[in-house]
């Protein structure tokens, strides 16, 4: 290092983070030659420039928290105005506190609703960068390009080493973008590392939008155009390797690049341009939004119509198949074709390298596209076919084997149950899959006309033209498209399916293929299926899983792992389940044999013992009731204190009594009188203290009833018609409110939680207040009275709360007791009918939407939805196998529900193409005819 650069780095007005320690990096930019009169020069690696963006991150999600949270205290118009401008440090501060105290009269939200002159927050943190604009302008520049370059020059290196294969990385997942782009609709692409480094200097260029630091943000854009413009060109120049010298999935990968970095793109244009003048100096145009749009829906094209050209030229040019006049037998005897089995199995493969690389979405869209416009050759032929006698059973198997193999893809294809049954009106935006309904139903009509005999066709166009499940389903028009799955699975495609829609059992397998049929996690589709059937996926989960095993030996059995990993299941089912208020009664649905099987009721009686251990779930409800709890407790423990301090303003908060060994030494010439209690004033003011407590415990129990979940509520209204033997203790309370007081009681006469609660070591004086007022919570709850505290004392107490307050203590009561009654559920499913048992009724688009949003907001949310999915796809076979009502149940099935999701935990790629299995396979089953 030479002299110059030491003295640099020792400069005293430059930060911690360009100190000699910092990381070595080899990706140093070179020193930046500034003009005379801007500063001294030096430069900055890409591990200080990580370092800085960290820190603009930080300060812009503070800054994005403050703007909240100021917006909401203090700068929300209530009157329908416009709010004023929130953006950082509080101005005319000192004028408005002197405003107020001369105007006593007036709130501050008045004199800022008064204000003539809007009233901004001004942060002013980013004047800190703006000695280093110009380092980090071309620190940026220079860590792009030469990450771009490397990254670029690696890939031609393995391209030119004889690899033909691209190497997909996962896309980042960014903050907050759960809803609006989930985990199934982004693309992989190749070459990531270039847009993670894009995306990692992204929130500094966001910070730098002030006119002084536009300069960086300027290069930020640029910078990106170059490199987005390189991948590009060698996007396009892979492309025209595709088939010749690349195989057809690297066409997959490259279309699923362009697609990523298109969304990165105009999430960059929408994160970087702002709507004042300064960042009208941004070149925005330089981004190759329209370029990549372009290049993705040509790719696109591509892709398609190559696959039709090799399902139409190739795979089903089987010149020996189309002997159909020929008198002697297909040489294969009873197998289908050969070309429609490597039709299918191309499909397979495609499918498999779609849901790898492109969304849901789009890679469901191509396969439809292909398999509808690969089915139009294949109607053409077997149409036009004119077997012999001896070809008749070739072109049975044959059309067979398509109709089997198509309804395998329909539920790849197919993103909701209504697509499988309905063809007139595209559900979803997919016109394809109306043609595939289409082309199966003329492709049925064929192996009808051309296999069937003619002596059965005469007897039954001549005796029974109205009878037969096809002749039925002609005349139903709404539903054409399900004449040929009616064909296929008359079980579960139904003459009354084909009328009303799936309904039932035929519904919940139906919903259960197409949730493990998809590529990634469907959240609209889980919710659904869930809630499908009151919760019946969920019911049959717990009922086959260890939770619910009679023989005790059974469950001691269960390893401490798959323990484990049934707890945290149940925690996702739970944490779900107890945030749909609009379903209140799903939680009681999904959880209620478990309940009855373990036996599990009677530990919500008894929730107050925090001794006795609990099963996981029933610990997930003692949280929240404790939390509603602690509530409360808070507020009695400060007006104990209060109490405290107005009674005896001259002892300190924390009394500590003097003990008598003490005392005898103190010098009689100091006239030192211990402090002892007021008798009979103090014994009132003990009274008049417990009164003020239990009418802010009854004032408030309503509220904190209320402030329980809906579906909580409801699983202590039905838990408590499973107590029967405590009738008489919950006569006046109910099972909620006797839990949650008895909870209160508990936690006032422990002194551990107590002092954790407040945070500060409570005298004995306070404590035993607080234990009154426990025993006095009990004596109104018709509990009796409990050891160590005087019965008179709280015989005074309730004797006067009766007085002042005749019956209020009841009428309380039973206005908290409404807010657990059917009524209150029935208000809470406004938009989700009841149905006849108690169930809940199939949910809306719109309230799924709701639903889920709700879901997705809490911490946790679309974690615990993908957990769920998890293991539901885990167990797909036990599932199928207690749900199917089709034909083709799956050939082996688990008795037990396994929660170790193993290598298939969230964030796994999907299983690999198995081409020894899907050669000779229709999903489960093989080719046999």
């Amino acid at each position: 290092m030479t002299e110059s650069e030491t003295e640099e780095i020792s400069h005293p007005t430059r930060p911690e983070i360009f100190s000699p320690v910092a990381r070595p990096d080899p990706r140093e930019a070179p020193p930046l030659e500034l003009p005379p009169g801007r500063g001294r020069n030096f430069s900055l690696t890409s591990h200080q420039l990580r370092v800085l963006t960290q820190l603009a991150c930080t300060l812009l999600g503070l800054e994005s928290q403050v703007d909240e949270l100021a917006t909401q205290l203090a700068f929300i118009n209530c009157v329908g105005e416009t709010p004023c401008s929130v953006r950082g440090i509080l101005k005319k501060t000192k004028d408005n506190l002197d405003m107020t105290t001369v105007d006593g009269n007036k709130t501050t939200a008045e004199m800022l609703f008064q204000s003539p002159e809007a009233i901004v927050l001004e942060f002013d943190w980013r004047a800190a960068f703006r000695e280093l604009v110009p380092q980090m302008a071309h620190c940026v520049k220079v860590v792009l390009e030469d990450v771009c370059t490397k990254s670029l020059q690696q890939e031609e290196l393995s391209h030119t080493s004889g690899s033909a294969h691209m190497v997909l990385t996962n896309t980042p997942h960014r903050d907050g973008s759960s809803l609006t782009c989930p985990e199934r609709d982004r693309p992989k692409m190749f070459c990531g590392d270039i847009m993670g480094e894009c995306d990692a200097l992204l929130p500094l260029a966001e910070a730098c939008g002030d006119a002084a630091l536009l300069e960086v943000r300027c290069s930020f854009v640029e910078v990106c155009a170059w490199v987005t413009s390189a991948i590009l060109g060698r996007v396009e120049e892979r492309v025209g390797e595709v088939p010749s010298a690349a195989p057809l999935k690297n066409l997959v990968a490259l279309l699923g690049t362009s697609m990523y970095i298109h969304q990165q793109l105009c999430h960059y244009e929408a994160q970087l341009r702002e709507t004042n003048t300064t960042a009208a100096r941004v070149p925005m145009t330089l981004l190759p939004i329209q370029r990549y749009q372009d290049v993705t829906e040509g790719l696109r094209e591509q892709l398609t119509s190559y696959c039709v050209q090799v399902c139409t030229s190739t795979l089903l040019q089987d010149a020996e198949s189309h002997h159909w006049a020929d008198p002697k037998p297909f040489y294969e005897g009873d197998r289908c074709s050969f070309s429609v089995q490597m039709w299918h199995y191309f499909l397979t493969g495609l499918r498999t390298d779609l849901w790898l690389a492109v969304p849901g979405s789009v890679g469901r869209d191509v396969l439809a596209q292909v398999t509808s416009e690969s089915l139009q050759v294949l109607v053409q032929r077997y149409s036009r076919a004119r077997p012999s006698y001896k070809r008749h059973l070739q072109i049975r198997c044959d059309i067979t084997a398509v109709l089997l193999c198509v309804e395998q893809l329909m539920w790849s294809v197919c993103e909701r149950p209504e697509a499988l049954v309905q063809s007139e009106h595209p559900v979803g935006g997919c016109v394809w899959v109306a043609s595939i309904h289409s082309l199966c139903n003329q492709l049925l009509t064929t192996l009808v006309i051309v296999t069937a005999p003619l002596p059965q066709l005469f007897w039954t166009f001549q005796y029974r033209p109205g009878e037969g499940s096809l002749s039925a389903l002609a005349q139903s028009p709404s539903s054409p498209g399900i004449h040929w799955l009616s064909a296929i699975h008359p079980a579960l495609f139904t003459q009354q399916a084909a009328r009303e829609g799936l309904t039932g059992e035929a519904a919940s397998e139906c919903q259960l293929r197409l949730l493990t049929s998809d590529p990634e996690c469907s959240p609209r589709l889980l919710l659904t299926a869930i809630l499908h059937r009151d919760c019946h996926l969920l019911r049959v989960l717990l009922e086959h899983s260890h939770f619910c095993m009679e023989e005790e030996a059974d469950a001691d059995a269960v390893s401490p792992v798959k323990s484990d990993a049934g707890d945290e299941f149940m925690e996702a089912v739970y944490n779900v389940l107890s945030s749909l208020n609009n379903v209140p009664k799903a939680l009681t649905l999904a959880l209620e044999t478990y309940f009855d099987r373990g036996h599990l009721w009677d530990y919500l009686y008894s929730l107050a013992d925090s001794v006795r251990p609990v099963p996981v779930v029933v610990s997930f409800i003692r949280a929240v009731i404790n939390q509603t709890v602690h509530c409360l407790l808070g507020h009695l423990v400060t007006m104990v204190l209060d109490w405290q301090a107005s009674e005896e303003p001259c002892a300190p908060l924390l009394r500590r009594d003097v003990p008598d060994s003490v005392l005898t030494k103190v010098p009689k010439e100091w006239s030192y009188t211990p402090q002892t209690p007021k008798g009979r004033e103090s014994a009132k003011s003990v009274v008049n203290l417990a009164l003020q407590a239990l009418s802010f415990i009854y004032t408030n129990l309503p509220s904190a009833v209320a402030s329980l979940p809906l579906p909580v509520r409801f699983l202590f209204h039905t838990a408590e018609k499973h107590l029967s033997q405590h009738a008489r203790q919950l006569r006046s309370t109910g099972l909620l409110l006797w839990t949650l007081l008895s909870c209160l009681c508990q936690c006032l006469e422990d002194p551990n939680s107590l002092e954790l609660l407040c945070g500060l070591p409570l005298d004995r004086g306070a404590k035993e207040r607080l234990a009154l007022l426990s025993e006095c919570l009990q004596g109104t709850m018709g509990q009796g009275q409990q050891k160590g505290v005087p019965k008179p004392t709280v015989h005074k107490v309730l004797q006067a709360l009766e007085e002042r307050r005749p019956k209020w203590c009841s009428m309380q009561l039973q206005k908290a007791r409404k807010l657990c009654s059917e009524s209150a559920f029935e208000w809470g499913e406004s938009g989700v009918p009841q149905e006849r048992g108690g169930g809940v009724a199939e949910a809306t688009e719109q309230k799924i939407g709701l639903i889920l949003l709700e879901i997705c907001h809490k911490p946790g949310g679309a974690e615990y939805l993908r957990q769920i999915y998890h293991i539901i796809q885990v167990n797909e076979p036990l599932l199928r196998s207690k749900l199917c009502v089709s034909s083709d149940p799956p050939d082996y099935s688990p008795q037990t529900v396994t929660f170790d999701l193993g290598t298939d935990r969230p964030g796994h790629p999907s299983p690999r193409f198995n081409p020894l299995h899907q050669f000779d396979h229709i999903g489960s089953n093989k080719f046999d005819q």
